[in-house]
């Protein structure tokens, strides 16, 4: 691996580093980072190549991040997200994404509200996903046109709000988890 570039110690830095398309995504050390939300809101970059080696193990935040992102499709598997609690929105009209994110640890997570709302593509195995401490599903997969995948098993224990969580998805009910009273 080539040494990396750059090493932004503010959210606000790394905003202006991704930004700017001639930096390869790659050359950004983000192991000083812990909020990650909006950064490619509405991005209009087409290559994210690099993005699959950051460091997200202190990140908390991915509320919106890759919010009407169209063009992103990269490979995130292998990012350490046991930190984050809110992934509101992270997905939501990032209408080309669809890449295996069934071995994230999503254990801490809280907030998905919207996590996947509008990302037409989408239609990966999250049923490998602990949920038991999610709070918040509202609009999860509100209008994701693809998504269809067996989720029944998840612990929804925890989840305050499910409003709209399935409403424009074909995610039939069988694949939909069970919902059993406290």
């Amino acid at each position: 691996m080539t040494k990396q570039k750059y090493k932004p110690k503010t959210k606000d830095e790394l905003q202006k580093l991704v930004n700017n398309e001639s930096i390869h995504l790659g050359d950004i050390n983000t192991s000083l980072i812990d909020d990650m939300s909006f950064l490619f809101f509405k991005s209009e970059r087409t290559d994210f190549r690099g993005i699959e080696s950051w460091d997200t193990s202190k990140v908390k935040d991915m509320n919106f991040m890759f919010h009407n992102a169209k063009n992103f499709n990269q490979d995130i598997s292998n990012w350490n997200v046991s930190k984050v609690e809110s992934m509101s929105h992270m997905f939501v009209e990032a209408f080309s994404f669809n890449q295996d994110i069934s071995g994230w640890n999503v254990s801490n997570v809280k907030d998905m509200q919207g996590m996947f709302a509008k990302a037409i593509s989408f239609n990966q195995p999250l049923n490998s996903w602990n949920v038991s401490s999610v709070e918040n599903m509202c609009g999860m997969f509100k209008d994701a046109l693809s998504f269809n995948q067996d989720i029944s098993s998840w612990n929804l224990s925890n989840v305050v709000n499910m409003k709209h969580m399935f409403e424009g998805s074909p995610c039939i009910y069988k694949n939909q988890p069970k919902i059993t009273n406290k």
